[in-house]
């Protein structure tokens, strides 16, 4: 178990972002000493990587990011409710609807975040390639300005 200051270090991130992380319900420290202090295990720390990797490399705010780990939250409670309770037994009635319903709404959800992440991705590689056009233009200026400096 890692105190918020090692966690801190670990991630790369200040103690205040941390508990700003916490409030936000993104991520929850395993325990508390009897102190008070936050307590953070190998798997908190992961989950805090994983937050800072979306908000790095995705560009996406703290509120996508908090909707994206409910989805993921509510994908693994469906699908361990299901392998508890219904596999290989048929469903029927309102506990058949019920389940169709939160698959649906799961479905949408995850469609949504694609979209969106799709959209992200798409973005960024015409940035890059954006960026790949003016670095060929600058590299062969350089060369001209390089031929011409060498010639007097």
């Amino acid at each position: 178990m890692y105190r918020i200051d090692e966690v801190a270090q670990k991630t790369n991130l200040t103690k205040r972002a941390l508990r700003y992380y916490e409030e936000l319900g993104l991520v929850s420290p395993s325990g508390r000493t009897k102190g008070g202090y936050r307590m953070y295990t190998d798997e908190d720390v992961e989950q805090i990587l994983r937050v800072k990797d979306i908000r790095d490399l995705l560009g996406a705010s703290l509120a996508e990011i908090k909707e994206m780990m409910e989805l993921g939250r509510k994908y693994e409670e469906q699908r361990e409710f299901y392998h508890q309770h219904y596999m290989g037994r048929e469903l029927e009635g309102e506990e058949l609807l019920r389940r169709i319903e939160t698959l649906k709404t799961l479905e949408k959800t995850l469609g949504t975040q694609r979209d969106i992440l799709l959209g992200k991705m798409t973005r960024m590689q015409e940035l890059l390639q954006s960026y790949e056009e003016k670095l060929e233009r600058i590299v062969t200026k350089r060369m001209e300005l390089e031929k011409i400096a060498t010639r007097r």
